[in-house]
């Protein structure tokens, strides 16, 4: 702090505190640079986990909804769920048929994803057939980003789980 003096009429001068220092201000700077620096770190940290488990919940969200219309014979069809580039964008996309090849566009559902999300096999789709709900392929697929990973298992009866 710096220092004025100003003239007392009992003592003679009493300092009095105006402004901050140079040494102050840099101290100050410092200080909220060295908190700074590891919440930005945490906060993309933070943002990639939320990222990966909101893609998870999503995709076992859709492969669930895909298996439910196959069992019920929504539009007389075999439903599936895709996970692939769709233009420039990582979507997971709930279609009607065969396959995302075959699919009858109508029906789509496209849900983009974070960019910084990955799957372990990319692109995959999973097929349902109409009226078991049986999938066409099984196996664990394996979401990550910046080393954070969760996994889904599909089984042969279908079943989706974490």
């Amino acid at each position: 702090m710096r220092y004025v003096m100003q003239k007392s009429s009992s003592h003679g001068f009493t300092p009095i505190k105006s402004g901050f220092t140079l040494i102050e201000l840099l101290l100050a700077v410092t200080i909220m640079l060295a908190i700074g620096a590891p919440s930005s770190i945490f906060l993309s940290n933070f943002l990639t986990q939320n990222a990966v488990s909101n893609t998870q919940t999503r995709l076992i969200n859709q492969l669930r909804k895909a298996q439910m219309y196959a069992v019920m014979g929504k539009q007389n069809g075999r439903w599936g769920v895709r996970f692939g580039l769709v233009g420039s964008n990582k979507t997971i996309t709930l279609f009607q048929g065969n396959s995302y090849a075959l699919r009858n566009t109508a029906f789509d559902e496209l849900f983009t994803e974070n960019p910084n999300v990955l799957t372990s096999t990319y692109p995959f789709e999973i097929v349902f057939t109409k009226t078991t709900g049986l999938p066409s392929t099984t196996g664990t697929y394996s979401i990550t980003g910046n080393g954070i990973s969760k996994n889904i298992t599909v089984n042969s009866q279908g079943v989706v789980s974490r």
